[in-house]
């Protein structure tokens, strides 16, 4: 299965064709569908070399002179540019695309140094930034088409490779594209049966769907799964109609808990004066030296799907 690296590449590259302002500006200095852009649109391409800083302000110096630049790199180095991207593209309001590449433990075994698990708290604190976790194939076409019609400073996390199960989303004008949110899968209870809503997004989302099924299967409640592939700005009018008529909330991130996509959640609830609680599942808060796959070190690591479930069913139950 093509990795969604190389779907969005793909389309903006074909976007690119017919919109000379599209510029990208790559760190990496490899990749299938970098190729097509150095041999057929090389007056649209710079290679930055190791070199994010830069890239950043290159960028935002061609944002600035009315270009729509991307800028793609690990996700892992995204943080050596915070500088940059607060000072040159947020606070100077030039709007650029920053394509990151192998979100959390995409690029196990390769270590913590390769293995974000912190970019959503430090993105999530820059004024004006949006933050996407696309976790379908389509999903990712679709941002891309967006991006070109809609600048602003973006921030795309972008997974190593999709689960072929979770291609639910169609395209078009469904309110899962603008809302932020998608209703990826409905486990039914029994009638009248306590409803319960679990949030994750990307990569999660296959384990997240497996500890709902668990859920449900042990309780007979109503369990819902959404996928929060737009994790910041959360549009608070869909997160309260998702969550007005369940009893338990439930979140599972690859993240580390202080900064992820759990804590925005439980700013917007209590924006909204919602008090339901959530319950919460990230990775262990420690750097992770182990070596292993990434389904072994998320197993290792606070997020196996029947710990998971067996704690959410006893705190459900206890409550």
């Amino acid at each position: 299965m093509t990795a969604p690296r190389d779907i969005f590449i793909g389309k903006l590259f074909e976007l690119a064709k017919k919109d000379s302002s599209i510029i990208f500006i790559s760190v990496d200095l490899g990749a299938p569908s970098l190729d097509k852009w150095r041999d057929e649109l090389p007056d649209q391409f710079i290679a930055a070399g190791i070199s994010e800083q830069n890239a950043i302000n290159v960028a935002a110096g061609l944002a600035a002179s009315g270009k729509k630049p991307y800028v793609y790199m690990m996700a892992s180095w995204a943080a050596r540019c915070f500088e940059q991207i607060r000072y040159s593209c947020a606070m100077g309001g030039n709007p650029i695309t920053i394509l990151g590449n192998g979100v959390a433990l995409g690029y196990a075994p390769a270590g913590p140094a390769h293995e974000p698990t912190e970019d959503l708290a430090y993105m999530r604190a820059i004024e004006g930034m949006e933050i996407h976790s696309p976790s379908s194939a389509q999903l990712t076409l679709d941002l891309a088409i967006e991006t070109v019609k809609n600048p602003k400073l973006r921030y795309v996390r972008l997974e190593r490779s999709v689960d072929s199960t979770l291609e639910v989303f169609t395209t078009s004008d469904n309110d899962y594209f603008k809302n932020g949110m998608h209703v990826n899968g409905l486990y039914p209870g029994n009638t009248g049966a306590k409803k319960i809503a679990v949030f994750s997004s990307g990569y999660l989302l296959h384990r997240a769907g497996k500890v709902c099924e668990i859920i449900a299967n042990k309780t007979k409640f109503e369990v819902t799964l959404i996928d929060f592939w737009r994790i910041k700005p959360i549009d608070l009018v869909a997160l309260k109609e998702n969550v007005k008529n369940c009893d338990f909330l439930i979140s599972i991130e690859e993240q580390a808990l202080i900064g992820g996509f759990s804590g925005a959640i439980l700013e917007s609830l209590s924006d909204l004066k919602i008090n339901k609680g959530l319950i919460r599942f990230g990775l262990n808060s420690a750097f992770i030296f182990e070596n292993g796959t990434r389904d072994q070190l998320l197993d290792a690591n606070g997020l196996n799907v029947e710990e998971i479930a067996s704690k959410c069913i006893n705190q459900i139950m206890n409550n």
